[in-house]
C-alpha cells in the first residue's frame, strides 16, 4: 500500500467518523416525538429530511400537538414546575395533561392571564398573544 493510498483511505475514515459522531450527537440531543414519527410513516411517504419528528424545547404539547410558547424561564422546585411566561395559549386546555420535555404535568395554579402583552426594548417590540404568567405545574408519575 502507498502513501496516496493510505492518504485517501485516513480521510474516508475520518469523515465517515465525523458524520457518524454528528448524526449521534443530534439523536441524543433532540427530543424524538416517536408518535408523530410513526405516523408520518403511515400517513404518507416522508422526505429524507423529515424521517423522524422532533419537538421544540420551548413549546408546551398536548396530544402531541405544540399548545404554548415558553417565553420566560422554567423554574424547577419540589417536583412541581413554575412557567414564569407562557404565551399564544389559545389552543391550551388546562383541564388537560401537558407534555414539556419527555414528562407529563397538570396545572394546578395560574396566577395571571393577559390576553395581549407588548413588550419594548432597545432591540425592538414584540406582542404576545394569549399570556399567562406563573404558571405553577405537578409532575404526573
Amino acid at each position: 500500500m502507498n502513501t496516496m493510498e493510505l492518504f485517501i483511505r485516513l480521510l474516508i475514515s475520518l469523515i465517515v467518523v465525523f458524520i457518524g459522531a454528528k448524526a449521534l450527537h443530534w439523536t441524543w440531543s433532540s427530543q424524538i416525538d416517536p408518535m408523530a414519527t410513526f405516523q408520518k410513516y403511515i400517513n404518507k411517504e416522508p422526505k429524507i429530511a423529515e424521517i423522524v419528528v422532533t419537538r421544540d424545547p420551548k413549546k408546551l404539547y398536548q396530544g402531541g400537538d405544540a399548545v404554548a410558547d415558553i417565553t420566560g424561564q422554567v423554574k424547577s422546585t419540589d417536583g412541581r414546575l413554575i412557567f414564569e411566561q407562557l404565551a399564544n395559549t389559545t389552543g391550551l386546555d388546562t383541564n388537560k395533561t401537558i407534555e414539556y420535555q419527555r414528562d407529563a404535568y397538570r396545572i394546578i395554579q395560574i396566577e395571571t392571564m393577559i390576553g395581549m402583552k407588548s413588550m419594548v426594548s432597545n432591540t425592538g417590540s414584540s406582542v404576545l398573544q394569549n399570556v399567562m404568567e406563573n404558571v405553577i405545574c405537578e409532575k404526573i408519575n
